[in-house]
C-alpha cells in the first residue's frame, strides 16, 4: 500500500491538540451538541497512554474534558446515559476515575443541586424562616 492513510504523528499528539482545543473552546469540529466523540476517544488516548502520561502542565486540560464528558454521559434516567443509553457507561467511569483523582470535590450541577448544601449559619437560618 503507497502512502498514508491517516495524517501524521502519534495517536497521543493528535489527543493532546484535541484535549487542548476542547479545553480551551469547549468543542469542536466532531462535536455533536453537548456530546463529543472526538474528545471521548482523546480523553481515552490521554489517560491511558502508559508511556507519556497526562502532561502535568497539561492536567487541568484533561480535567475540563473529563467534566465534559461526564456530564454529557452523566445517566439521565435508570436507562443509563444519554448518548449510548447504558447503565455502566465506560465514558462515565473513565472520566470518573480521573475526577476522583484529580478534581475530587467536582460533581455535575444537576447532581449538585439536589446534595446538601454546608450547614447554615444562624444568621441564614433566620433569614431563611423569617425569624429576624
Amino acid at each position: 500500500m503507497n502512502g498514508q492513510e491517516s495524517a501524521p504523528g502519534l495517536a497521543a499528539d493528535w489527543a493532546w491538540a484535541t484535549i487542548t482545543n476542547h479545553a480551551e473552546s469547549g468543542h469542536c469540529a466532531g462535536c455533536r451538541g453537548t456530546w463529543c466523540p472526538t474528545a471521548e476517544w482523546a480523553l481515552w488516548v490521554v489517560v491511558t497512554d502508559r508511556l507519556a502520561g497526562p502532561d502535568p502542565k497539561r492536567r487541568q486540560f484533561v480535567t475540563v474534558v473529563a467534566r465534559q464528558v461526564m456530564l454529557a454521559h452523566w445517566p439521565r434516567t435508570v436507562d443509563g446515559c444519554r448518548p449510548c443509553g447504558l447503565p455502566d457507561c465506560g465514558r462515565v467511569q473513565l472520566a470518573g476515575t480521573w475526577l476522583e483523582v484529580h478534581d475530587p470535590g467536582w460533581v455535575p450541577p444537576s447532581v449538585a443541586i439536589l446534595m446538601r448544601s454546608a450547614t447554615p449559619t444562624d444568621e441564614e437560618l433566620r433569614r431563611i424562616t423569617g425569624m429576624d
